[in-house]
């Protein structure tokens, strides 16, 4: 599923956050599953929020697939002790700890916006700032990942087989 748009959405006095209609509406509870992990978000300052069946196989794939080291290992303490999986009540919400709330600083007037492969939570006023701030960058910074998308591919060489 891509996830797109953006909402400007509450957290209300119980923690809890509707996740649009639209967006439960077109998750495919066989390929994407029906919860929503809610993990760390780049910037720090933001929360992503994971279709659950996608997030165990992003896990599973990417983030064992980074080499073995100290960094990748406090990486992975940080990210798995606060990646919380969360159930969607029959109204649509998911409750957000408090803790992880407090951690981030997201605060309760927040936007929610699609991010391709998951959804991110921002704090209201983080996020127009970094809009305005790189809304005028957009088409250098499409060039710039375009460009380390090349540089991140390798030629194919001849198939190396034994004997």
């Amino acid at each position: 599923m891509v996830f797109t748009g953006t909402y400007e959405l509450t957290i209300d006095s119980k923690n809890r956050l509707s996740v649009p209609a639209g967006i439960r509406s077109a998750m495919d509870p066989a390929r994407d599953g029906k919860k929503f992990y809610l993990v760390p978000g780049t910037p720090k300052s933001t929360l992503s929020l994971y279709a659950d069946r996608y997030f165990e196989q992003y896990a599973e794939q990417y983030h064992a697939g980074l080499d073995p080291n100290d960094e990748r290992d406090k990486f992975e303490m940080v990210f798995y002790a606060m990646a919380t999986l969360l159930d969607v009540d029959k109204q649509g919400r998911v409750v957000l700890p408090q803790w992880i709330l407090d951690r981030v600083g997201v605060g309760k007037r927040v936007t929610l916006t699609g991010a391709r492969d998951h959804l991110v939570i921002w704090n209201r006023q983080e996020y127009e700032a970094f809009m305005n701030q790189n809304w005028e960058r957009y088409p250098d910074l499409l060039r710039l990942a375009q460009m380390a998308t090349a540089l991140n591919r390798k030629p194919a060489g001849p198939p190396t087989g034994g004997s």
